[in-house]
């Protein structure tokens, strides 16, 4: 799946689509317009890694428990997706450069959404997941329980624009056993207490001066 289909899929909410092209891309490299998709185009080894995300999104998204989620976390990554082609001081890379960052980039996002079709699900959403919603994902890697937790979209009160722009929850920590549950290092105070119904968290959380997560019980979907 190339950034120009996922990009329509989350325009559109389609299924996701696949073409037989035996161009470098599954669309049509002759008209590939925006630099990340003449990137994609010019990069066997971030075409490679772009398709590998697309089959596996699609086959993830498919079975997850909390529909709408996988969408709205990818709807995040593709808004971020182009600034892979940049340093982190926002210079332009070369094209080689760009293409090698820029598949760490898609294969990190690969092996996150992997990791989200074996964890255990909770969440606020009442059916359909909406980015105004929480979800809560439990898993392990490498051994290690974590914990992610997010949603509870806010818009920029300064300048408010639709999703995925505005103030996001997206705490992803590993888990630290403590008296009553669990902690992690960015939580505050707050415990979590993990069973298979649900999962309780006893305080507030901070995510940015905008918005947070409130405590209470969060049932378990998966």
């Amino acid at each position: 799946m190339r950034f120009f289909l996922l990009r329509a899929i989350v325009l559109t909410g389609a299924s996701l689509l696949f073409s037989g092209a035996t161009s470098a891309a599954s669309f049509d490299c002759g008209k590939a317009r925006r630099p990340l998709e003449k990137l994609i185009c010019s990069s066997p080894e971030l075409d490679a890694a772009d398709t590998r995300m697309g089959e596996v999104f699609k086959q993830v998204n498919a079975g997850f428990p909390l529909k709408g989620f996988l969408l709205a976390t990818q709807r995040v990554f593709l808004s971020g997706y182009p600034y892979c082609m940049t340093d982190d001081s926002g210079k332009s890379l070369s094209g080689a450069e760009a293409g090698r960052r820029c598949a760490a980039m898609v294969r990190a996002r690969t092996a996150e959404i992997e990791a989200q079709a074996l964890a255990k699900v909770y969440s606020s959403a009442d059916g359909k997941f909406s980015h105004d919603s929480l979800a809560i994902l439990v898993y392990s890697v490498d051994g290690r329980r974590r914990i992610r937790l997010w949603g509870n979209w806010m818009p920029d009160a300064y300048d408010p624009k639709p999703f995925p722009d505005g103030k996001l929850c997206d705490l992803d920590e590993e888990l630290k056993p403590v008296k009553g549950g669990y902690t992690t290092a960015v939580s505050d105070e707050a415990v979590f207490s993990i069973s298979d119904a649900s999962v309780n968290i006893s305080d507030y959380i901070m995510c940015t001066p905008r918005n947070g997560i409130g405590p209470g019980a969060y049932r378990r979907v998966r």
